[in-house]
C-alpha cells in the first residue's frame, strides 16, 4: 500500500569516540524537500545525506537535523589575531564609555569564533561512516510509521472510493430512465401551452425529445468516472509513490461530476452527484497525505 507523507524518527549513538543523534521529520509537500542540518566540519557531506535521504522518501518536506559530539580530545586551535581584535574593540568601547573596570580573559572567551578545531580528512571519514548508519536506521524508524499510516489512510480511501462508486451506479441507473423522463415533461409542459383541440404531433414530439436527451445524455461522463475510480482502486494496491496521480484522478472525477450535475434534468441525478462531489472533497483531502 502507500505509504503517508508524515512521519518521526529520532536516534542516538554513542561509542567511545562519538556520540551522535539523529532527528528526522517528514510532512506533506507536493515534492521531494529535503533540509539537512549538520555540524559544520561535515557540511560537505549535505549532499550524501540528501541523497541517501532520497532513497527512503520520493515526496513530501523532509527536515533531517543531525549532531555530533566527539567523546575524546580533540586538537583545538587559537585565532590569536582575531582574539586581539575582540579585545582591542572591547576596549575601546570601555574607553568610550568610560568603565572603569579593565577586559578580562573570559570577556574574549565568550567568541567561539576564534577557537578551531584541527579535524583530518581521515578523521572526518570515520566519523561520517558512523553519521551514515545512524541516518540510515533513522530513516528506517521513519519509513515504518509512514507505511503504518500509509495503510491506515489506504483503507479510508478505498472506502470512500466504494462509496462514490455506489453513487456513480445510482446515477446510471437513473440515466437510463433520462429519455422518459424528458419526454414525460416536455409532453406535460406542451399540454399546458397547446390548447385542448390541438393535438400534439408525433414525430415533432419525437424529434424534440431526442435532441433534449442527446444534450443531456451522460452515458459517457459515467464510464469515464468509474475509469478513474477503478484506476484509484488499482492505485491504492500499489507499494509505488501514487499520491500524485491519485490527486489528479480526483480532480477528473470532479471534473466529471460536474458535468453530470451540469447535464442533469433530473432531480436525482442532481442530488446524486452533489453527493459524489462530497465523498471527492473527502478522498482530495486524504489523498494530500499519500506519497
Amino acid at each position: 500500500m502507500p505509504k503517508s507523507m508524515t512521519g518521526y524518527g529520532k536516534l542516538d549513538y554513542v561509542d567511545e569516540n562519538y556520540r551522535i543523534s539523529c532527528e528526522i521529520k517528514t510532512v506533506n509537500s507536493k515534492v521531494l524537500d529535503v533540509s539537512v542540518s549538520l555540524p559544520y566540519y561535515l557540511s560537505g557531506k549535505e549532499n550524501l545525506a540528501t541523497s541517501i535521504v532520497s532513497k527512503y522518501v520520493k515526496r513530501g518536506k523532509v527536515h533531517v537535523k543531525i549532531n555530533t559530539r566527539f567523546l575524546k580530545p580533540v586538537e583545538l586551535k587559537i585565532d590569536f589575531a582575531m582574539a586581539r581584535s575582540y579585545f582591542e574593540v572591547l576596549e575601546s568601547i570601555r574607553e568610550s564609555l568610560n568603565i572603569q573596570s579593565s577586559i578580562n580573559l573570559s570577556d574574549i572567551l565568550v567568541f567561539r569564533e576564534i577557537f578551531h578545531s584541527e579535524l583530518d580528512s581521515d578523521e572526518i571519514e570515520r566519523l561520517w561512516n558512523k553519521v551514515v548508519k545512524v541516518l540510515e536506521n533513522t530513516l528506517e524508524v521513519v519509513d515504518k510509521e509512514r507505511q503504518i499510516e500509509g495503510e491506515k489512510l489506504s483503507k479510508d480511501l478505498k472506502k470512500l472510493v466504494d462509496k462514490l462508486m455506489d453513487i456513480s451506479n445510482e446515477i446510471e441507473k437513473y440515466s437510463h430512465l433520462l429519455k422518459q423522463e424528458i419526454a414525460k415533461r416536455i409532453k406535460e409542459n406542451v399540454e399546458e401551452i397547446l390548447p385542448e383541440n390541438v393535438e400534439l404531433d408525433a414525430n415533432q414530439f419525437e424529434t424534440a425529445v431526442a435532441l433534449i436527451a442527446d444534450k443531456a445524455d451522460i452515458r459517457e461522463e459515467i464510464v469515464r468516472l468509474k475509469s478513474h475510480l477503478n484506476r484509484c482502486k488499482e492505485l491504492l494496491n500499489q507499494n509505488n509513490p501514487v499520491g500524485t496521480l491519485l490527486n489528479f484522478l480526483s480532480q477528473e472525477i470532479h471534473r466529471e461530476l460536474n458535468t453530470i450535475l451540469s447535464k442533469s434534468r433530473m432531480l436525482e441525478i442532481s442530488n446524486l452527484a452533489i453527493d459524489g462531489k462530497f465523498v471527492n472533497s473527502q478522498i482530495k483531502e486524504q489523498v494530500q497525505n499519500i506519497e
